[in-house]
């Protein structure tokens, strides 16, 4: 085998608290992340060096250039790999895109080398690249814990559909923690989600979810707009600025999606996956 091909599925955040700054500066987090269907394709090939083509987003400032170096660091090889990315999913919107990709690298490096890397060998290499890389290496339905890198699988979300809407630019995932330090935030009872999960019960899921980060959201003319679309619920992704609205019915989706785009709002119609990475 010397190429691959990989569909990388985004993520999204059912609910998300943070709950506070750690010593380390990092932040302690407690989430649960679903699979979406909003996907990248990364395409990765044998080489004698590594190279990443990702359009404007290519070259050694790409989280997947970083993680094929500490792939082939963590197994003593000398060996490369080019890597090229088609992006769908949007930059900087709190929907893991980056991270997809580069969980899309780590196993597909673990597959192209035969290196048979265990499952917690792969965890210690994504956990180095961003909180939510661990999760993505399998994705479903999990709840996150610590900087992202304990993960407890939960039973998955059904029969519903995501309309995804990006809007405002933000800055970076940092600043807007350093943000929220500053702010009377809420933190969101996660065991809540989780209960209502494993329970099968969507309404009480619905209910549930919250986001930390929101309290930095509320002029978002987007989240308006997701509002009067009639959804079941609506709330935020990661740090934002992706909101989502969820629907248990396609044609109220459909509508709601055809009315943001009458708006000029960028937007994607998903349903929960049950896996990041798809191999072709």
């Amino acid at each position: 085998m010397q190429s691959l091909k990989i569909k990388a599925n985004a993520k999204i955040n059912l609910s998300l608290s943070v709950l506070g700054k750690r010593k380390d500066g990092y932040h302690e987090l407690d989430t649960v992340m679903q699979s979406i269907s909003l996907y990248d394709t990364v395409y990765i090939e044998k080489r004698d060096k590594i190279t990443v083509e990702c359009g404007e987003f290519g070259g050694e400032d790409n989280i997947a250039f970083k993680t094929a170096a500490e792939f082939f660091k963590a197994c003593s090889i000398n060996g490369g790999a080019n890597i090229k990315i088609e992006k769908r999913i949007p930059s900087a919107a709190g929907m893991g895109g980056g991270s997809a990709d580069a969980a899309a690298v780590l196993v597909g490096l673990n597959k192209l080398y035969k290196t048979k890397l265990s499952y917690e060998k792969l965890l210690s290499i994504a956990v180095k690249l961003g909180a939510d890389v661990p999760f993505l290496i399998c994705g479903g339905t999990a709840r996150a814990k610590g900087i992202g890198e304990i993960l407890e699988p939960v039973n998955p979300l059904q029969n519903c559909y995501f309309l995804i809407a990006k809007g405002e630019c933000k800055p970076s995932t940092g600043e807007m923690f350093s943000r929220l330090d500053s702010e009377n935030y809420c933190k969101p009872d996660i065991d809540k989600t989780v209960s209502a999960l494993n329970k099968g019960d969507l309404s009480a899921v619905l209910t549930s979810m919250d986001n930390s980060f929101a309290a930095l959201w509320q002029e978002s003319k987007v989240k308006a707009e997701l509002i009067k679309t009639n959804a079941d619920a609506v709330s935020l992704s990661g740090s934002g600025p992706a909101w989502f609205a969820v629907y248990r019915d396609e044609e109220r989706a459909k509508n709601a999606e055809k009315a943001l785009k009458e708006l000029n709002i960028p937007v994607f119609l998903c349903e929960p996956q049950d896996k990041s990475l798809i191999f072709e």
